[in-house]
């Protein structure tokens, strides 16, 4: 995800969640009571260090399928999500992460069970125990209208969005419960199938690959497959009145969707993604899904979000123009998160630079390439002294301020929660990757961004993961090094090019 001009500024709060404490019982008409001394109860919460709500345990989810109608015009949805999962110990209730929307009914294996709410919290009782193992279903009908924005503003971090050019969905790390029960957090990632119905002459747009339109009366459904397993966070559901055009140039096939009226400008400004894709498959190995595109929202927002095969952006990208770098920029950078962050997901939110640090210097990898090493070489420069403060001191900044400014830029490995897309997450994340090149040169250095989107393709990794696949194929103790670029308050030097951080 990133923000033009490689500045993500907004924060959010995020909605409270408490874990409840759940009662079985046996009562007329009521829930079955389990026939066990011990009983066993999914977590609320899955783990994670940042955000201990987010996500469940007791199971882990394979597949969702989501039908759902909407109006468009109207805030407005009635769907049915059906989950398939498997119980990964004894279960007699667990939980869905599922905010605010009316449910209709909720069936276990297709037996009605009693549930509860808390906040955005959907504790489940099946009629009976859920043994370890056992793969088991979940279906729930509901309807109402999505929590929208208060601020009237397309944000990331909110899940759902309505307005005049349609629907919007994007919400990172959460914000997927505002439209569908989930289990919200990238440890559980699942495969997906969309069944979207909307009135002509909207078009519904999601992950995968369009595999058929049925037209009943005014409505057309449009059916998707997201075959290879997602993070819920990168699920989407976007409706408007979009064209889609395609690019078969590449070795992997492009579609895009952009407003009636704006294709002439979008097909201009997004004309290298099939190239970008090559590239990134000839450096980073394989692309892991079957196409990839853009969608582009008839909303000016300043924001891009790597949604899994279908990157979302606003006009203003669009507006901008083909020749803005910022705008190149971002648009390698959202094709780079199919590799790292949505084929290769992180495990807890606290290690995001997995995903921005690595996305961010795959677009310098891009400039490198399209446009040459002295490009490569005044970007690597700029950003460094950007973030080390070094172009505050030399414009006047006193040594105290400028130290300041540069303690505002947080270590990648260790932002605020609160401010988990700071600046320097990218900039000084992605200066990380390249003082590891210059440490362990070219071939090394490929080799192990290579090793480490093969080695955990479709899964989870750590930080941990990375540096010990560094330390293995460069055959270096880099206890220190990443130490040091990852957590330190102050940016080391680069000696190899002669770049010193002068404010420390």
């Amino acid at each position: 995800m990133l923000a033009m001009r490689w500045i993500v500024k907004r924060r959010w709060t995020f909605w409270r969640m408490w874990i409840i404490g759940i009662g079985i019982w046996l009562c007329a008409g009521g829930v079955h009571a389990q026939e066990t001394s011990e009983v066993t109860v999914g977590a609320a919460g899955i783990g994670d260090s940042y955000y201990p709500a987010l996500g469940n345990s007791g199971y882990d989810v394979q597949h969702y399928t989501i039908t759902l109608f909407t109006p468009v015009a109207q805030n407005y949805i009635n769907a049915e999500t059906h989950i398939e999962a498997i119980a990964t110990h004894d279960l007699t209730a667990f939980n869905l992460d599922f905010y605010h929307l009316n449910i209709l009914e909720l069936r276990v294996n297709n037996i009605r069970a009693e549930y509860s709410r808390s906040g955005n919290e959907l504790t489940i009782i099946p009629d009976e125990l859920i043994p370890a193992g056992e793969t088991f279903t979940v279906r729930i009908h509901y309807s109402g209208a999505p929590n929208v924005s208060e601020s009237g503003e397309v944000s990331y971090a909110e899940g759902w969005w309505h307005g005049d050019g349609g629907i919007i969905t994007a919400g990172e790390p959460s914000g997927a419960s505002t439209w569908y029960p989930v289990n919200e957090h990238p440890l559980d990632k699942a495969t997906y199938t969309f069944i979207l119905t909307v009135p002509s002459p909207y078009v519904a747009v999601a992950n995968g690959t369009l595999e058929s339109t049925e037209v009943d009366g005014d409505n057309i459904t449009y059916i998707w497959e997201m075959r290879q397993p997602m993070a819920s966070y990168l699920a989407s559901f976007q409706a408007g009145l979009f064209v889609m055009q395609t690019d078969d140039s590449g070795s992997v096939p492009i579609r895009n969707f952009f407003p009636e009226g704006r294709e002439r400008g979008g097909e201009t400004v997004f004309a290298d993604q099939a190239a970008m894709i090559d590239y990134f498959s000839s450096i980073f190995g394989e692309y892991p899904f079957e196409v990839y595109g853009a969608v582009v929202a008839n909303e000016s927002f300043g924001f891009a979000l790597e949604l899994q095969t279908l990157s979302l952006f606003g006009l203003r990208f669009v507006n901008a123009g083909r020749n803005s770098p910022d705008t190149q920029g971002v648009i390698a950078h959202e094709a780079a998160h199919q590799w790292f962050g949505n084929s290769v997901s992180l495990s807890d939110w606290s290690e995001i630079w997995l995903n921005e640090g690595f996305a961010t210097y795959a677009s310098w990898l891009w400039f490198e390439h399209s446009a040459g090493a002295q490009v490569f070489e005044d970007i690597v420069n700029e950003y460094y002294n950007f973030i080390s403060a070094n172009d505050q001191l030399a414009n006047g900044a006193t040594l105290e301020d400028a130290r300041r400014i540069a303690r505002s830029f947080a270590p990648p490995g260790a932002p605020h929660p609160d401010d988990l897309f700071n600046i320097g997450v990218y900039v000084r994340g992605a200066l990380v990757l390249h003082a590891l090149r210059l440490e362990v040169g070219d071939d090394s250095f490929f080799e192990i961004l290579q090793t480490y989107a093969n080695q955990f393709r479709y899964s989870n990794a750590t930080i941990a993961d990375f540096i010990a696949i560094s330390e293995s194929i460069s055959g270096q103790d880099l206890e220190s090094f990443f130490d040091a670029w990852l957590y330190d308050e102050i940016m080391p030097d680069i000696p190899q090019i002669g770049l010193e951080n002068s404010v420390d």
